[in-house]
């Protein structure tokens, strides 16, 4: 098989799955916890902003003061702002690892805030 064959089948595909699936986690476990969410939102709303935002401004500034270039410093300010909120998610919420739900709000409410600052500092 071509390359090209290949990189036309499973690319659509691969981009379709790392869009749903942290949509799908997250959006299980605060249906899970629908009724606490606004209080969890309140308990760690800020820290995981907080987090992702001086992770993000970090980045920036190290890539900046390397010299990487324009397009190497937003790509690097927005992979460390996108990171592991699912991750965090599933590893809590899994039966055979944590089973805790409550664990998993952290990184579904960070979850939540990376798209927003990630996008914000995309435009």
């Amino acid at each position: 098989m071509e390359a090209n064959f290949l990189t036309a089948v499973f690319l659509p595909l691969a981009l379709f799955i790392i869009m749903i699936f942290p949509g799908v986690v997250t959006t299980g476990v605060l249906l899970r916890e629908r009724n606490n969410f606004i209080s969890y939102v309140i308990d760690v709303g800020w820290a995981t902003l907080v987090l992702n935002v001086v992770a993000m401004a970090l980045s920036f500034v190290i890539a900046t003061l390397t010299r990487l270039g324009e397009e190497r410093v937003t790509a690097i300010t927005i992979e460390v702002g996108i990171q592991n909120g699912t991750l965090a998610i599933a590893i809590a919420s899994t039966p055979t690892l944590l089973n805790t739900p409550t664990m998993a709000i952290p990184g579904a409410i960070y979850g939540l805030l990376m798209f927003v600052t990630g996008a914000r500092f995309a435009w």
